[in-house]
């Protein structure tokens, strides 16, 4: 676990092409949006999973902006099913997920992307404003030992439609918490408590 990757992870890693979505999709969240984000408690190298409230289809962009990692997240396969949003998402590296069903296999590569030491975006709640936590992330904790990165976005909300979304200035906040270790053999329950109870306190 840790080792080196073989794709892109820090900035000076980084191709041309990302660093233009970086730059691009910072200065719409920084100067479009009015967006303001604490410093990232994101450790600077190993595996990490950031944990994040879900409130609209803003919330990925602020995460990726606010930091000089790539962010790679599990995203509904509906997105990767619309091509133009797929070649954005392929530049993080990111893991389609099918919703209608537990997905394994998309489990199974988010291990292997902590293994290999990287970073992965969840979203508990397994969509936007939804009260049910998922389970995958104490699975992927116990699996990976990985530190969980509480995080809150505040101050945005999803419109109509993700377009409508993106075109409304709505000055969120990201904040960031105290990275939490968790046992082992930390019961799942613990392990999603814990970690939301975190995020709530950011609030």
């Amino acid at each position: 676990m840790g080792q080196p990757s073989a794709v892109a992870d820090q900035a000076t890693e980084w191709s041309f092409t990302q660093r233009g979505l970086h730059a691009l999709l910072y200065g719409y969240t920084r100067f479009y949006q009015g967006g303001r984000w604490e410093r990232s408690s994101v450790p600077e190298t190993g595996p990490a999973i950031l944990a994040c409230n879900h409130v609209s289809v803003l919330d990925p962009l602020f995460l990726v902006a606010s930091n000089q990692r790539i962010i790679s997240f599990l995203v509904a396969q509906e997105y990767y099913d619309k091509a133009w949003v797929r070649r954005l998402l392929e530049q993080t590296y990111s893991i389609p997920v099918r919703r209608d069903r537990r997905d394994v296999a998309a489990l199974l590569q988010a291990r292997r992307m902590l293994e290999d030491g990287r970073v992965l975006g969840i979203f508990p709640e397994g969509g936007i404003n939804r009260e049910e936590t998922q389970k995958g992330l104490a699975w992927l904790v116990r699996e990976s030992a990985a530190p969980v990165v509480p995080a809150h976005i505040s101050g945005a909300r999803q419109g109509r439609s993700d377009f409508s979304t993106w075109v409304h200035r709505q000055r969120p906040l990201l904040r960031y918490g105290v990275p939490l270790h968790f046992h082992p053999d930390a019961h799942a329950d613990e392990v999603l408590g814990a970690t939301m109870s975190a995020i709530a306190t950011l609030a």
